[in-house]
C-alpha cells in the first residue's frame, strides 16, 4: 500500500505543480498582453505625431508657395508702375514718421 500511497502523493504533487505552472503561464500571458498594448499605444502616438507633422509640412509648403506668388505679384506691380510704387513707399514712410513723432 505504501507504494500506491506514494504514487498518489506524487501524482497530486505533479497536479499541483501543473496548476502552478498553468497559473504562472496565465499571469505571463496577461503581462505580455499589457506590455503589447502599452507598446501599441506608444507606436500609435508616434504615428499620429508623424502624421500631424506631415500635415504641418504640407500646410507650410502651401503658405510658402502663396507667399512666393504674392512676392512675385508685388515685384511685377513695382516693375510695371515704378513711380506709383515710389509715391506709395514715401507715403508709408511719412505716415510712420508722423505716428512716431506724435508721441
Amino acid at each position: 500500500m505504501s507504494f500506491l500511497s506514494h504514487k498518489s502523493t506524487a501524482r497530486s504533487e505533479m497536479e499541483k505543480e501543473i496548476r502552478r505552472l498553468s497559473a504562472a503561464l496565465e499571469s505571463l500571458k496577461k503581462d505580455a498582453a499589457k506590455e503589447s498594448e502599452h507598446r501599441f499605444d506608444s507606436l500609435r502616438h508616434k504615428l499620429e505625431s508623424l502624421f500631424e507633422d506631415a500635415h504641418l509640412d504640407e500646410r507650410g509648403a502651401r503658405v510658402a508657395e502663396t507667399t512666393r506668388e504674392a512676392s512675385e505679384a508685388a515685384r511685377e506691380c513695382v516693375r510695371s508702375h515704378p513711380m506709383t510704387s515710389v509715391v506709395v513707399a514715401a507715403g508709408a514712410f511719412a505716415l510712420i514718421g508722423f505716428l512716431l513723432t506724435r508721441r
